[in-house]
């Protein structure tokens, strides 16, 4: 990722040409030039993700979603209009993609191909006649000769006589829409110098006709259409792309290209976004493309939504690389939604690249099968952001693919505050590289407000922080690699928190953290809290499956310590024979912070990983250790009475059996410390049932069961 170790971008080759301006008229774009110029930044980003993401897939992809490439066909969708039509599809593995269309199933024109394997694929069919029929077929290939074309379908365009043709007799740019239930069409390319399009009415409809906008092509040009009082103070500090008046419903904003000209105005305090929706309500925004470099500028702001908000099916391209304010943040879309009936929806947004943040999510929001390319240029960068909402809750994340690498990003995080969320089936790979000081400058002095106190940047797939509770984690797949100087790698990043958080849950999750080189570090599962141990506070990590070449978990790192973390019936599998490797460490490089009461139980090894496989990193003053636990099953008759004691004689368990009459409980076989493991057992197991008592002595060095049946 170093930039003076990279070769020179190449040129780019979409370019736009003929954008001379005339008194803020419409000007016509190159025809087929949909992306107006491709940064270096984005273009260098672009080889690293089809070099580590998608020229060969991690075997973990493969297995989760699928070794031969096909159509998904819960991703398909499209938008026919007058002349003509916004296509977009889905495959289980990244590919490159085109259409081919024609009036016959002969074809004979097809669509450009990306830049690099997607996995979302939004084709724009253009110069298409009114009221005419079109064949077409969707086609995917992955540079290993694998392929993939849908059967032939058609779809028909019709023209639309009684929309509101753009550029026309409507004065602008920038455009009024202010008629209710109008259909406003854009029949040629459109060049502003600041503002380029205002709706300021319910019902419209905006249909770019798959022709492209561009805003602030002149730095520093007035902007007529700034009328705070209808547009909101945000939206008005600086020039927009395209922006709703506040509250409006009805909107709907399809099939075509945004873009920021040359202007690339910074968005401080606010403005310059391509698209933002103020305060609405019944609004789709849906095969979009935008593309943005000027600094903290979002792609896509929604902005305190109300019901029937869905955003999909769009494009985001930030080829920008300055911020000056990371609290604040840069998004692909911020997805701010308030209080609904219904969840908000976004879903299959491609998201190439974003310098910060894809996605902001807010509470009762349902995000699917977006992909997202995060090229972190700040600390706390993520994939998909759910963070610091107090009381926040509803929310669930679920089949979306997210890539990352740069300046400390996460694939998912962090939950602060929330309640009710379920993150489940989506594949994260993240991919560590040397240490780099990417964010120079801004809020906070620059650098100094995120480098850590062990100058360590990490990679990480999912953070997880100080939650409120019910929050689920299943059936996800996270991959961390990394190579270099001072790269540092996390899969599962928990913070748990001192607030007796309750039904903190990882389930079924599928994790592995690789370094490449004798440089890189790192661990599977950090498992820390903030500040001491809260006994209140317990995460449950279930049937998870972690694999590893140096370290499958750590308890406390340089960010976190404490906390409770309960391991049941996971399988820890050692990969490869780095010297540098242990399965579990416990405290950090000297400091004294406390971490204990760990429990594994029914744990699986492979490869050589082991409860024997520790060192005792802490302080030699702290408290460190955990314990070594297996489930006995006890089969009896219901209202049996069961009391199991220790070796030290110390009862650990006394109830009755439930109507099933099974009872599973638990023992601990060892406890261990940097001192040696103190044995607790053979157990003393008594079951009472009809006056007659049973006894038995119990060694728990594995899974047990009994029986007494009388």
């Amino acid at each position: 990722m170093r930039a003076t170790r990279r070769a020179a971008a190449t040129a780019a080759a979409a370019v736009l040409v003929a954008l001379t301006l005339a008194n803020g008229t419409a000007t016509a774009l190159a025809a087929g030039s949909p992306i107006a110029g491709t940064s270096p930044a984005y273009q260098q980003f672009s080889e690293f993700c089809a070099r580590h993401f998608s020229a060969d897939p991690d075997e973990e992809m493969l297995r989760a979603l699928g070794p031969d490439l096909r159509t998904l066909p819960g991703g398909t969708w499209r938008h026919v209009s007058e002349s003509s039509a916004c296509v977009a599809w889905e495959t289980n593995l990244p590919a490159r993609s085109y259409v081919e269309y024609g009036p016959t199933p002969e074809y004979g024109n097809r669509t450009e191909e990306g830049e690099r394997p997607f996995f979302l694929h939004v084709h724009y069919l253009r110069d298409l006649k009114p009221d005419t029929l079109y064949h077409y077929r969707l086609v995917a290939a992955t540079g290993k000769g694998a392929r993939t074309a849908t059967e032939d379908a058609t779809l028909a365009t019709r023209a639309t006589p009684n929309a509101v043709r753009l550029p026309g007799r409507l004065a602008g740019p920038p455009y009024l829409l202010d008629q209710p239930n109008a259909t406003y069409l854009l029949t040629d390319d459109v060049v502003a110098r600041s503002s380029a399009m205002n709706i300021a009415a319910d019902g419209v409809t905006l249909d770019l006709g798959g022709h492209t906008v561009v805003y602030d092509e002149v730095a520093g040009s007035a902007d007529p259409g700034a009328d705070e009082g209808l547009f909101g103070w945000h939206s008005t500090r600086n020039p927009c792309g395209i922006r709703t008046a506040d509250g409006k419903s009805g909107i709907r904003i399809l099939n075509g290209t945004v873009i920021q000209g040359k202007g690339r105005g910074t968005s401080r305090p606010a403005g310059y976004n391509p698209v933002f929706l103020r305060r609405p309500r019944d609004i789709v925004v849906a095969g979009l493309t935008v593309a943005y470099s000027g600094s903290q500028v979002t792609g896509l702001f929604v902005n305190n939504a109300y019901d029937g908000v869905r955003v999909h099916h769009n494009v985001i391209r930030d080829e920008g690389t300055e911020l000056y304010n990371r609290h604040q943040g840069v998004d692909g879309v911020m997805f701010n939604v308030g209080q609904t009936q219904e969840p908000a929806t976004c879903h299959h947004n491609l998201i190439k690249r974003t310098r910060h943040r894809g996605i902001t999510v807010s509470s009762n929001n349902e995000l699917h099968s977006n992909e997202i390319y995060v090229d972190s240029y700040a600390t706390n960068s993520y994939g998909i952001m759910y963070y610091s909402q107090r009381g926040a809750q509803g929310l669930s994340l679920h089949g979306n693919r997210i890539f990352g690498a740069g300046f400390h990003p996460v694939g998912i995080g962090s939950g602060q505050g929330w309640s009710n969320v379920q993150i489940s089936g989506n594949y994260i790979q993240m991919q560590g590289t040397e240490k780099e000081w990417r964010w120079r400058g801004g809020e906070g002095g620059g650098d100094a407000s995120a480098v850590s106190a062990e100058g360590i940047y990490p990679v990480n797939a999912i953070r997880f922080q100080r939650p409120g509770g019910d929050i689920q984690h299943s059936g996800n797949v996270m991959v961390v690699k990394g190579r270099g100087e001072d790269c540092f790698m996390r899969g599962l990043w928990l913070v748990a928190g001192e607030q007796g958080a309750h039904g903190l849950l990882f389930r079924d999750n599928l994790i592995k953290v690789i370094a490449e080189d004798d440089l890189a570090d790192g661990y599977a599962l950090s498992c820390g809290g903030a500040g001491q141990e809260s006994r209140a506070t317990t995460v449950a990590l279930t049937g998870n499956t972690v694999l590893s070449n140096i370290c499958h978990v750590q308890f406390g790192d340089n960010y976190s310590h404490g906390g409770r973390y309960v391991f049941s019936s996971n399988r820890f599998v050692r990969v490869g024979q780095d010297p540098r490797y242990r399965t579990l460490r416990l405290g950090w490089r000297g400091w004294r912070y406390d971490t204990y009461g760990h429990v594994f139980i029914d744990t699986e090894f492979d490869g050589g990983a082991g409860y024997d496989s520790v060192s005792f990193d802490g302080g030699s003053a702290g408290r460190y250790d955990f314990s070594v636990a297996w489930p006995l099953q006890i089969q009896t008759r219901a209202g049996a009475v069961v009391s199991i004691s220790d070796a030290t004689g110390a009862e650990v368990f006394a109830g009755r059996a439930p109507e099933a009459g099974r009872v599973v409980v638990p023992l601990t076989q060892y406890v261990r410390t940097r001192n040696g493991k103190s044995v607790l057992t053979p157990h003393k197991v008594s079951v009472t049932v009809g006056g007659q008592m049973n006894t038995w002595a119990v060694t728990m060095d594995a899974a047990r069961s009994i029986e007494m049946v009388p």
